[in-house]
């Protein structure tokens, strides 16, 4: 698989934290990311990054546009993802690597959790 260029972690983040969120979906992490008035994605490809300390992993997203915003939405089998925290970034084909400002939280079988902003404990 093909390695992305570093998200670049200056920017403003793309996502509205109060209508996003994650949750299971039987055998898949579900998450949808509505992204800020100010965000500028074409599309109609693009995919998600979810990178933590040991892995970086990409998978196909939906972009869909709705009353002025748009919406990411995207499934990744729960086996694929280790427990720990994942930080989300964006990336339309051939373009930059874009911070979405959100992390995911995995631990076993709990329910998930999508994370905003930054933490001293939580990177």
């Amino acid at each position: 698989m093909p390695t992305d260029p570093p998200a670049d972690p200056s920017s403003d983040p793309l996502t509205d934290d109060v209508l996003s969120y994650a949750r299971l979906d039987g055998d898949a992490v579900r998450v949808v990311l509505t992204l800020a008035e100010h965000a500028e994605v074409a599309g109609p490809r693009v995919f998600v990054r979810f990178q933590n300390d040991e892995a970086r992993l990409r998978f196909p997203a939906a972009l869909e546009r709705a009353t002025g915003r748009s919406r990411v939405e995207v499934s990744v089998p729960r086996g694929q993802l280790a427990d720990g925290v994942w930080r989300l970034a964006l990336r339309e084909r051939g373009g930059p690597v874009l911070d979405l400002g959100a992390r995911l939280l995995l631990h076993r079988d709990q329910p998930v959790a999508l994370l905003f902003g930054k933490t001293a404990n939580i990177t």
